[in-house]
């Protein structure tokens, strides 16, 4: 606004203008002349009203004491009889048969108030007149401002919505950043809050029938749009990030059309082609193998999927086919979701966890909408074990997989980690050599400083015939330079873990306090020293042939242990066995089967559990994975 340079004509007409609609008094005589005549005029015929309103013997043809205008004319309503006691001219009927009378002595001056007023209105033609002459070159400033104006107010209109009902803005962003947190989608009433990081190219979300999948499908290319059009919804602003998104297309619905001829399977392959041909897209597509054989579908939709990737597409794909899943989990630019499932309340809780294959429950789902049990028992002996066991072999692979990549990206971290150690390290090492040779200069220096003193001195007593004492001197002087000054010793930049010289002993730095480092030398002491009797030392290497590894053959790192049928003593041996080499592999989580029977073997181990000294936690599993016959233990 402070940039905008509004033209003086503009300025001059405010000075004219009031608040309201109008002119003010003082810059046009003419018009105020007729608006003050105006006034008085006014004044008059509501004096001769009130005096023909207060006469007693028109009281009883009133039908009320107001002044009507009809036809532009101020007029009294009386009933019929009137004329007896009253004269004036019929302006108009009412529908009740009342009339709307004249009065004869205010005709003149309601005559007199239609000039003036005539007049008034000839002033003001004459004055826009003058002033659209001025304004004509400003024509397209004035266009411009208007525009701008409404725009502004539009903006202010959107806010004020916005705050009334406590809804927020996100501007998009350009850097492709995609993070929801605790969105409402606008057509639920009660939705529960959605947190969603889509930093992948493709989002696959599977789990639970009914659990939410096409909600949140439907929530992120709701949330795009929005902001995109500048529109306030349920979000916290502060922890989110949305991009600006050009096409977004959803498939969602079943596109069979009887009429032309399309099917289901063609209705979305033509969507698909369309998509193919859309530049900066964001794709979401509801039960994905909808339509045709999954087996085919799998593969189909995987390069159809992987094409849309390579073209910068951003897509949401909700499937309960575990076959599309697994192709799909294999690419780094896909990124999975599990809508979770609550099995003491078999209900699904709208909750969603990040890496995993989910299950779709279709069982539980049906029985919980009514299908009677024994359809449900029969239908699971149809569906198999076997196929019961693969799907959660599936689940757990999956999970595993996400575990491997997070373990293998904890590995890259510490692996940096200690470069920048040794990097910093070297470059200690570096500038204690500059150091050195600083000092080593300094030396030089020194000594060729008391090599001129002692040719100066050596002339002076030439000069004064006193050879001898020249020659003490010089020995003095030859004697002090032989004893190099020592050099002050820096304490080294020591760490915790780094291995040191204590005089003729080696040993590790185990630890520092109050300026002292405490080391573990070879010889099995420990001494607490300061840091210029340590010399830093690189680390020995054991010899190989002293070094002997026994390892029993059953040692070898597992994560699941049967016990089944085994007694107590026997199960809690193995049991022990099986912690420590899973404790030497490097695990942190592992599952124990015990069986249900009586609970006389689950209730020993888990009170032999609860002392076991390298045992954080441990639970029942979870049910796909044994339940209350076994425990996920934690180490």
């Amino acid at each position: 606004m402070q940039s905008l340079n509004i033209p003086q004509e503009l300025l001059q007409l405010e000075t004219h203008m009031q608040e309201e609609a109008g002119f003010k008094s003082g810059f046009y005589p003419e018009l105020d002349a007729h608006q003050e005549s105006l006034q008085r005029l006014k004044k008059s015929q509501q004096k001769i009203f009130s005096q023909i309103l207060g006469q007693k013997s028109l009281e009883p043809y009133l039908v009320d004491r107001q002044v009507h205008l009809v036809q532009g004319i101020e007029t009294l309503l009386l009933k019929p009889g009137f004329s007896s006691v009253f004269k004036g001219i019929v302006i108009a009927r009412s529908h009740s048969g009342q009339f709307y009378i004249e009065p004869l002595e205010a005709k003149t001056l309601s005559h007199k108030i239609q000039e003036t007023r005539a007049e008034i209105e000839h002033c003001l033609q004459q004055i826009c007149t003058q002033w659209s002459t001025k304004f004509h070159p400003l024509f397209l400033f004035l266009r411009f401002f208007d525009k701008q104006f409404d725009y502004l107010d539009h903006l202010q209109a959107r806010i004020s919505f916005a705050k009334s009902l406590g809804l927020n803005f996100v501007k998009p962003n350009t850097s492709g950043q995609f993070v929801l947190k605790d969105f409402a989608h606008p057509s639920l009433k009660e939705p529960k809050p959605l947190s969603v990081d889509f930093n992948h190219s493709l989002l696959l979300v599977t789990g639970v029938n009914t659990g939410g999948k096409t909600m949140l499908l439907k929530s992120v290319l709701a949330s795009v749009w929005l902001a995109k059009h500048f529109l306030p919804f349920k979000i916290n602003p502060h922890h989110s990030k949305i991009p600006h998104i050009e096409n977004i297309q959803a498939i969602i619905s079943d596109p069979q059309n009887s009429q032309n001829d399309i099917s289901t399977f063609a209705g979305r392959m033509l969507d698909f082609t369309h998509a193919l041909n859309t530049p900066n897209l964001l794709l979401g597509i509801d039960e994905i193998e909808l339509g045709t054989d999954a087996a085919e579908a799998s593969c189909l939709y995987k390069a159809l999927l992987e094409k849309l990737i390579k073209e910068g597409a951003k897509i949401v794909v909700t499937t309960h086919h575990k076959h599309l899943a697994l192709l799909l989990a294999k690419n780094p630019s896909v990124q999975l979701l599990a809508a979770n499932y609550d099995h003491q309340a078999q209900m699904p809780t709208y909750t969603f966890t990040p890496g995993l294959i989910g299950k779709s429950y279709a069982f539980e789902t049906a029985l919980r909408y009514g299908v009677p049990p024994e359809l449900i028992t029969e239908a699971k002996e149809l569906y198999g074990t076997e196929q019961e066991n693969l799907n959660a072999l599936i689940e757990r692979t999956s999970a595993l997989e996400q575990e491997l990549q997070s373990k293998q990206q904890e590995l890259q971290a510490m692996k940096e980690t200690q470069e920048q150690g040794y990097q910093e390290k070297l470059r200690k090492m570096q500038e204690a050599q500059r150091a050195k040779e600083a000092k080593l200069n300094t030396l030089e220096q020194s000594y060729a400083q008391a090599l001129k003193q002692m040719q100066e001195t050596l002339r002076e007593f030439n000069r004064q015939k006193n050879i001898s004492q020249a020659h003490q001197q010089i020995q003095q002087i030859q004697a002090s330079l032989k004893k190099e000054p020592k050099e002050a010793k820096e304490p080294p930049s020591l760490e915790v873990g780094d291995f040191v010289g204590y005089g003729k002993l080696g040993g590790e730095i185990v630890g520092t306090s109050g300026g002292l480092y405490s080391v573990a030398l070879e010889n099995g002491l420990k001494i607490k020293v300061k840091a210029e009797s340590l010399k830093l030392k690189p680390k020995p290497q054991a010899p190989k042939p002293q070094v002997q590894i026994k390892q029993k053959p059953q040692a070898k790192g597992q994560m699941r242990l049967d016990l089944c049928g085994l007694d107590t003593q026997e199960a809690l041996e193995q049991a022990q066995d099986f912690l420590a080499n899973a404790l030497l592999a490097g695990f942190e989580e592992v599952l124990i089967v015990h069986g249900k029977g009586k609970g006389i073997l689950r209730n020993a181990l888990r009170e032999w559990l609860k002392k076991h000294p390298k045992v954080l936690e441990f639970s029942d599993a979870p049910y796909n994975l044994g339940g209350s016959g076994a425990q996920i233990v934690k180490l």
